[in-house]
């Protein structure tokens, strides 16, 4: 039985309930997994492991295949992720809309406000691959205070940015090897609350006037009357996001067979998810730590019902949306071949594979 890794963000996907409640159908197609140990926390970044799929946001795969190792991994499958995203103002607030922003005080980490000016004075190439991805993930934050200021005019220039650090931009590769687990729920703890997250905290105590937050953090934090969400981006083009899976390049040329076992059965998972809402949302939720009602929120009302991986033109221009923006800002130095890069055959057999015997259902 070949052993193999995974790491994944806090994205839905079909992978994950796949190992959380039938491991026994990996283990009929011959494949044993295992989460990434935390003391290996950097490949979650890095990608340099010979065994490895990787279930998560699309900027740490477009880095490694577009800045530091083209060729290292292979994009076997996506999943647009359509939950509510933007900035969130404090529920009592004044502010109704985005033009009423101008001005205000915007909570910004680090990372994104390097990425709002072009990385201007940031040694970013020189950066480990730790700590580069760190300040690409800014991405997110800086994406949604430009397209939200955009719908009223207005740009960065006309708000006040203050450096206020969130549990994801913040996260130190020590911090990360020395957590519990790799799962989400060990390596950030409460990050919809004022405890657990300095944005929230600087939003709830008054001292700035709107944060950026998505995922099912998000909302958990307006589900707790932490924030309101000012405007969903989700709602708008160009704001698309999606869970990226990329697989270590040297698995798919030695153990094809081994690859091919697990898309077959994250395939299947897909399928199943689509008429057990409960046990889905309920295997995310234990993942990431927080509620069912945030996950069904922050996912989406039916996301269980679109988690068959897909390679689609569509996903694929969701995916080329965000390495655009990469390219914009510095980030990565040109836009990634995408065609080279995805490996279809996988999924294209899975489709067409046998489902597992029923009693393993």
């Amino acid at each position: 039985m070949k052993e193999l890794f995974y790491s994944n963000c806090p994205v839905a996907n079909a992978f994950l309930p796949a190992i959380k409640l039938f491991p026994d159908w990996f283990a009929r197609r011959e494949v044993q997994f295992s989460l990434l140990p935390s003391g290996n926390a950097v490949t979650h970044f890095a990608f340099r492991h010979p065994a490895y799929f990787r279930l998560g946001g699309e900027i740490p795969p477009l880095l490694s295949e577009g800045l530091r190792d083209p060729g290292l991994t292979r994009l076997i499958g996506l999943t647009p992720c359509r939950g509510p995203e933007g900035i969130f103002v404090r529920p009592d607030s004044d502010i109704q809309k985005a033009a009423q922003l101008a001005g205000r005080r915007i909570a910004m980490t680090r990372n994104a406000i390097a990425v709002l000016h072009n990385l201007a004075g940031a040694n970013y190439l020189a950066l480990d691959p730790w700590a580069q991805t760190q300040m690409a993930l800014g991405s997110w934050e800086a994406r949604g205070l430009i397209n939200t200021l955009a719908t009223a005019g207005l740009s960065i220039d006309e708000v006040e940015i203050h450096e206020v650090p969130n549990p994801w931009a913040a996260h130190d590769l020590k911090s990360a090897e020395s957590s519990a687990s790799f799962a989400p729920k060990d390596l950030f703890f409460d990050p919809a609350s004022p405890v657990g997250n300095q944005q929230v905290a600087a939003l709830a105590e008054g001292r700035v006037d709107a944060i950026f937050s998505f995922l099912p953090y998000g909302a958990e934090m307006e589900l707790k009357g932490y924030g309101r969400l000012l405007l969903d981006l989700s709602k708008l083009p160009g704001n698309e996001y999606t869970s990226t899976w990329t697989v270590s390049s040297a698995l798919v040329e030695s153990h094809p067979e081994a690859v091919q076992s697990v898309v077959e059965t994250v395939v299947e998972m897909g399928l199943w998810a689509a008429s057990h809402p409960r046990e889905i949302a309920r295997a995310h939720a234990e993942n990431l730590g927080v509620s069912e009602a945030a996950v069904w929120k922050g996912f989406g009302a039916d996301f269980h019902a679109r988690l068959v991986p897909s390679l689609s033109a569509e996903d694929l221009a969701g995916l080329d949306n965000t390495q655009r923006f990469l390219v914009a800002h510095g980030l990565i130095p040109k836009p990634i071949d995408l065609s080279k890069w995805v490996y279809d055959r996988f999924l294209r057999d899975a489709q067409g594979a046998e489902p597992a015997p029923a009693d393993s259902r």
